[in-house]
């Protein structure tokens, strides 16, 4: 039985260096962007901005034509 259990533990032992590589965390990984990476994102986050813009201006503007056509119309009688 004391056999049994020392080939059970040296069944479960692993390399140091192994094991610190599965645990090592992502963010170790990480590498910054690039200029030309932060190049675009900025493009895309001006796009975007734009395009938000636009359509605000747009529900805005449909807002004021209706206000502007209900004014415009008698009371009804």
């Amino acid at each position: 039985m004391v056999k049994a259990k020392k080939e059970e533990k040296a069944v479960h032992k692993e390399l140091s260096s192994a094991f610190f590589e599965r645990t090592k965390p992502k963010f170790l990984d990480w590498i910054p962007p690039t200029p030309d990476e932060l190049v675009q994102e900025a493009q895309k986050r001006g796009a975007e901005r734009d395009a938000q813009l636009r359509k605000v201006t747009e529900i805005e503007k449909a807002k004021q034509a209706k206000k502007k056509s209900e004014k415009k119309k008698p009371p009804g009688r």
